[in-house]
Order: structure tokens, then C-alpha cells, then sequence
């Protein structure tokens, strides 16, 4: 995998996209998760990406939603964003017994994890952004500029989140 600046991977993040394989109208019961995903590209530059949604069918704050990354002329993707609930301590230095915490967090995709080859998204930070599923699937459509995500989701959009505005 090619390294990328950490500018690089917070502009794939935030650029406007399309999504252009809506997800389901249902979430499909797998293992004891509610899953669905869907696809989306870059308006500008056509990168492709897909995103995931995933809950827990017995803890629903028990959840995931993340984001991919396609880039051009690479065989694979990697993860750039991640919102979670809290389901368990999470900790971002492994070297540092204080760096746990848990509750609902955002994992970002690090340039400096990517080049020392860990996972691209193993860092992360708790958020007061959101404080349920539907909540963070709102926080995550405009965190990544879906553009066209009003039609495909517009439940969770509509809801009235003041640190939004």
C-alpha cells in the first residue's frame, strides 16, 4: 500500500461523494448483527469507496459504520473512518496502560499508522457527537459528504441534531 499524507487521507474522507449502490431498505440479520452496506464515488475524481453499517441484534449501542477506500491503481482498499458505540475499552497505545477508554468513538485512518504497516484505522477518540446508531449514521453521511444521501436515507437525516448545525 502506497503511504499517504495525513492531509491526503482527511481530504478522501471529506470529499463530496455520490452513492452509486444504495444500501438496502432493511438491514439483513447476519450472526447476530444487523448488517447493510453501500457504495459510493467521489464526484471529482471518481475514487471508489464503500461504507458498512453494522449493529448488534441483543446491544444496539453495540454498533459500526465505517468507510473504505478504493484508491486507483491500488488491489485493495483500507478503512479511512469509523464510528463505533461503546463496546468495550479500546486503546490506541498498546505501550501506554493509561490510553484505554471507553464509550462511543470515531476511529480516522493515520498516515503514520498506514506507513508503519498497522492497521490504518487503529486510532482513536471518544466523541460526544453522537450517542446512538442513528445518531452516528446521521454524523457519518455529513462527516463524508454523501451528497445525494437524503435519498436513500432520509430517517436519519431529518433527525434535528444541534452539533450539526
Amino acid at each position: 500500500m502506497k503511504n499517504y499524507s495525513q492531509q491526503e487521507l482527511e481530504e478522501m474522507i471529506i470529499c463530496p461523494k455520490s452513492i452509486i449502490e444504495p444500501p438496502l431498505k432493511d438491514m439483513r440479520l447476519e450472526r447476530g448483527h444487523f448488517r447493510n452496506d453501500f457504495k459510493l464515488e467521489s464526484i471529482s475524481d471518481k475514487i471508489k469507496f464503500s461504507a458498512f453499517m453494522r449493529k448488534n441484534e441483543y446491544f444496539p449501542e453495540n454498533f459500526s459504520i465505517g468507510l473504505i477506500v478504493y484508491p486507483k491503481g491500488e488491489s485493495g482498499g483500507f478503512g479511512l473512518l469509523r464510528y463505533n458505540g461503546p463496546h468495550g475499552a479500546h486503546v490506541n497505545n498498546l505501550l501506554d496502560p493509561d490510553s484505554h477508554f471507553f464509550g462511543f468513538h470515531i476511529h480516522r485512518a493515520k498516515a503514520d499508522n498506514i506507513e508503519k504497516s498497522f492497521s490504518s484505522e487503529l486510532y482513536a477518540e471518544v466523541t460526544e457527537h453522537y450517542y446512538s446508531y442513528e445518531e452516528a449514521l446521521t454524523h457519518f453521511l455529513k462527516t463524508i459528504k454523501a451528497e445525494n444521501a437524503n435519498q436513500h436515507f432520509s430517517f436519519s437525516i431529518q433527525l434535528e441534531l444541534p452539533f450539526l448545525e
